[in-house]
């Protein structure tokens, strides 16, 4: 008789000690196998303990339904693995959102100080990214975001894990609102552009405006996340803020932004620019919103002596002497 290694007794009575790795395996043979048993699995060379640690997961998420008579079963993958993903994206919020709570528990039980309430200090990207999951993790009605061309910025657009589509739920499982305002220079980077589009169909608000200097995420007028990783990229002197006065007074100038920037038109809802008029027109809406000539010349996919000709005749016609005034003006008379 083959003894069982210890290892494998422990991943049978533990199955959290079986990889994401090892568990996808599992899941694929049972996928290629449309009458899959747990005797079909071992003869295909899986480990016998390695199976059945795999299916007590598997069972517990949904992905398998084990019958009175021990048979196995296999939803269709469309609806089993969304369903189980739901469920854990909502079980995180809830973690998140008691993250301070339990640390505070935490710091009490170990006689520890708790860090002051109205300021924290972050060293690294990954603390901004840590520090902004666990207060929006807390929203209940509203996000703000006041985003300048930074590396988070960046980091955040063009991460190809972050699902830009999905709708963000606060802990009761509703819908947040978030709008956005980000200065226009981060369309010059490829795929930031597609990445925006991509959140706009997740449900945030966009709008552009510039220059911005510096970025904050805010959450119901109760916390903020402020960095500066356009100044520098290490994400060194980022902050999380719960002073009420200071977090009002970022509502405040997000709303100011806001008020001044230029939506980001869906696709299909934007002008083709094959007419002058229609291409002129988001032209002038990308001078409101601080857009330099090389934006524009990226975002209409023509040379940039074009764009150069086309504002000197839109500032022309505007009665303007700079492309800030122009901006103003068009803004001023209703154009954009």
């Amino acid at each position: 008789m083959t003894e069982v290694r210890p290892a494998h007794r422990e991943r049978l009575h533990f199955p959290q000690l079986i990889s994401e790795g090892e568990l996808s395996v599992v899941y694929l043979a049972l996928l290629n196998d449309p009458v899959a048993d747990r005797d079909s699995l071992i003869a295909s060379g899986l480990d016998a303990e390695l199976v059945d640690g795999a299916v007590l997961i598997l069972r517990s998420r949904g992905m398998v339904v084990v019958g009175d008579d021990g048979s196995w079963d296999v939803p269709e993958p469309d609806i089993a693995v969304p369903a189980w993903a739901a469920d854990t994206e909502r079980r995180a919020r809830g973690w998140r959102a008691n993250a301070s709570s339990m640390h505070q528990m935490y710091s009490a039980a170990r006689a520890t100080p708790v860090p002051d309430s109205g300021s924290r200090e972050l060293h690294t990207l990954a603390d901004i990214a840590s520090a902004t999951s666990t207060i929006t993790a807390a929203a209940s009605r509203e996000i703000l975001c006041i985003r300048a061309d930074s590396r988070r910025t960046q980091q955040m657009l063009l991460d190809p894990f972050n699902s830009h589509r999905e709708f963000f739920r606060n802990a009761h499982g509703e819908v947040v609102r978030i709008r956005a305002i980000y200065d226009p220079s981060i369309l010059d980077l490829d795929g930031t552009l597609e990445a925006l589009r991509e959140r706009v169909i997740g449900g945030e608000e966009v709008r552009f405006t510039g220059p911005i200097h510096f970025s904050a995420v805010i959450v119901d007028d109760t916390a903020a996340v402020v960095e500066f990783s356009n100044i520098d990229a290490s994400g060194a002197g980022a902050m999380v803020l719960r002073s009420k006065p200071f977090v009002a007074a970022l509502v405040r100038l997000a709303e100011t932004l806001w008020s001044a920037g230029m939506p980001l038109l869906a696709e299909e809802d934007s002008p083709q620019p094959e007419t002058i008029a229609s291409r002129d027109a988001i032209i002038v809406g990308l001078l409101a919103g601080g857009a330099t000539d090389s934006t524009i010349t990226r975002r209409l996919n023509i040379s940039q002596r074009t764009v150069e000709r086309r504002i000197r005749h839109i500032m022309d016609s505007l009665g303007a002497t700079t492309r800030f005034q122009a901006g103003v003006e068009a803004v001023r008379q209703g154009l954009v």
